[in-house]
């Protein structure tokens, strides 16, 4: 006699919004009612042995490879939900986790949290990662509201 289970459902829940807007909070006032079993961000991959967060500029095209590998592992070890929170300005940021949704038949969701009803200054004195002004109100000008007709092509590969 063959039993056969039914394949759980995952999901990876993408929280998004500028920094500072409280994407680190949201999670953890709301993991347990979104049973969010793992924490992703490309911010992990800044934090030292020590606990510090020591940012490094070049190495953020590492530290969304490792955020993104790390999805992977979760999905493939079979997480059921995986937050993930990132700034996600653009549709083009959120596109690896939206394949990886689709490669293993997982449910992708979207919190938009934009600026938290912040100014930029005050997204600027909140935020714990020492992120410039001139950065804050960069992220804001490119914000894709609409992020699902944004382009899915990072911008260096367009033509």
């Amino acid at each position: 006699m063959e039993i056969k289970m039914s394949a759980i459902k995952q999901k990876i829940l993408t929280i998004r919004g500028l920094t500072g807007s409280g994407k680190s909070s949201w999670l953890r006032h709301n993991s347990d009612e979104h049973n969010i079993d793992r924490w992703i961000s490309a911010d992990d991959y800044f934090i030292n042995h020590n606990g510090n967060y020591i940012f490094e500029a070049g190495l953020l095209p590492n530290a969304h490879a490792n955020c993104q590998q790390r999805t992977r592992s979760d999905l493939e070890l079979g997480f059921k939900t995986i937050g993930i929170h990132n700034t996600f300005s653009c549709r083009w940021e959120m596109e690896p986790y939206i394949l990886l949704a689709k490669e293993f038949n997982a449910e992708f969701q979207v919190i938009d949290l934009f600026d938290g009803g912040c100014t930029d200054q005050e997204l600027f004195e909140r935020n714990v990662h020492d992120v410039p002004l001139e950065t804050i109100v960069a992220m804001r000008a490119r914000w894709e509201h609409d992020w699902e007709g944004g382009n899915p092509t990072p911008p260096w590969l367009r033509k």
